[in-house]
Order: structure tokens, then sequence, then C-alpha cells
């Protein structure tokens, strides 16, 4: 039926008079309508129940461990590439004939490595690797019988980059393994090796089903085991000329857990200003190692 008008109506050019205009392809590419976001290069993949490992003191003291097996090494240039090999000319010819050649890799993939919301400090290298398979207790104990020797007992510290960096006090002070739980405990992973700077190739990182049992087995074999306390009735000062000496140190927060203080020969404190809460635990390793190693004056 007609219109009123007389006009015929025509449904298509009517609703199409209705419509805002479709935008244009220079003004697309203007406003950036429908360009697809970059993808951000993914990290390399580590070998199966493995982990990488990045930035250069980490690398370079993962090549040089005979106990760690190596998967892939990884470098974004041509300079870090020399690094690497003249890294690897430092090794022994056994080691350097058992580990993988050198891949070029793109360094945006390195950048990746510490996941999507943070950006790896990798130097430019990086492995591919495996965990190292620690001795049992008693093996490791068998082997220091009647000798000088420094343990770290970790009692539910579980952040990776607190025990990297316990790590890092440890090696500096000689500290021959730290002792923790299957439970409630970081495993071997690149924050934590990246943390630790190299320790974690030069100290043994052991594992236990129990802590308090642990105590106990050091105890036997006449190593002295201390444990951090601020409610210590020790100075920490105390623990020096102990040449058999095992630090336990708890969680920050809770702190040591009941069984683990009720086997400790004694509990030591570090005296700080009433005004302070508490120490970082990796803070609180490190003093206790330094009042470790000085003899106590005559």
């Amino acid at each position: 039926m007609p219109s009123k008008t007389g006009k015929k109506h025509i449904r298509g050019k009517n609703r199409s008079q209705n419509r805002r205009p479709a935008p244009s392809r220079e003004d697309a590419n203007k406003h950036g309508a429908h360009q697809p976001a970059a993808q951000k290069p993914a990290a390399p993949k580590p070998p199966q129940n493995g982990y990488l490992i990045w930035g250069r003191h980490a690398v370079f003291a993962a090549l040089a461990n005979n106990d760690r097996r190596v998967a892939q090494i990884y470098a974004a240039s041509n300079d870090f590439e020399a690094e690497l090999q003249s890294h690897l000319l430092t090794l022994p010819p056994e080691r350097r004939n058992n580990l993988p050649p050198i891949q070029r890799i793109d360094r945006q993939r390195l950048d990746a490595l510490a996941g999507p919301h943070d950006k790896a400090v990798h130097q430019g290298v990086a492995v591919a690797v495996w965990p190292v398979d620690p001795p049992h207790l008693d093996d490791l104990l068998a082997l220091h019988q009647n000798l000088p020797l420094r343990l770290l007992l970790l009692d539910q510290v579980s952040d990776p980059r607190n025990i990297g960096a316990i790590m890092r006090s440890a090696r500096a002070f000689g500290v021959t393994a730290l002792i923790t739980t299957f439970r409630h405990a970081a495993e071997e992973n690149g924050a934590l090796a990246r943390a630790a700077s190299g320790a974690l190739d030069h100290l043994l990182y052991l594992r236990v089903t129990n802590l308090a049992r642990a105590i106990e087995r050091l105890q036997q074999d006449h190593i002295t085991v201390a444990g951090l306390a601020s409610d210590g009735d020790m100075v920490v000062a105390s623990l020096g000329g102990i040449n058999r000496l095992a630090i336990v140190l708890g969680a920050e927060g809770s702190g040591l857990r009941r069984l683990s203080r009720d086997h400790c020969d004694h509990l030591v404190r570090i005296d700080i200003d009433p005004q302070s809460d508490s120490l970082n635990v990796s803070n609180a390793a490190a003093i206790a190692l330094y009042a470790a190693s000085i003899s106590p004056k005559r």
C-alpha cells in the first residue's frame, strides 16, 4: 500500500540511513580498529621434570657443576655466545664434552623466563637443566665425621627468593648443605637459582621427611643445633667457636614450630632495635652465619 506522501517506502534504503557509516580502511588504521594484539614471544620450554636457569653467575655455576645435568644452553647474541665459549674453555674436557652445543635464541624469549608479569634479568644467557640429586643425610654425615661442619635447616621457609638469598650467605660463610622438608618448602626452580646467584650449584640442597628427626640425627653425630628465635636465651655471638654447628631458621612471621624448638640444643636471639618488628629470614641467616664464623675472644 503506498504511503500517505505518495512515495515508495524502500525499507533497505531507509534503514541504511539510520545507521552510522562503517569506518573506512584509513580510519580503521588510524584508530587501531581491528588490530590484533601483538603476542609476546614465549620463553623456551624446560625439559620434562626440569627447569630453566638464567643470569651469568647462576648459568656459569650450573655449567661447572659435574653433578648438574644440562639439556640446553642458550645465548642471545654473538657477544653472549663468545662469553659462554670462554667459560666452557675453563672447564675440564670431560665436563665440556658432556654439555650440549650453544643455541642462539631471541632475547625477548629470554625476557619471558620470569613469567608474564615480570622481565627476567638474564644477562643474555640461560640453561635448561634438571635438579641435582642430593645425597641422603646419612651419607652426608658419613663424609664429614669429626670434621668442622656448617649446616642450615629451614623450617617451612617456602619463598624461593628467600631461599636463594639464604644460599648466597651460606656460600659466603662455608655452609655445606641446606636441609629442608619435602612439604612446605621450595623446589629447585629458576627464581631460586637466580636469587642464589650461583650458590645453588656450590651447596647441597637436601630434603627430609621430618625435620625434628633430622635434628636428632645431627645431634647423634655431635653437631650442635641452634634455633633462631626472638625469645632465645642466648645471644647470637655465642655461636662463635662451635666447629660442628647447624642453625635452624623458621618461616617469617610464624618462626620455628614448637617441635623444632623443643629439639634444638639452644635457642639463639639476634638483638635488634625494639622499634623494629623483625628481620627478613635471609638477613637473619647472614647475621647468624657471620657470628658463627668469629672465634670467641679469650
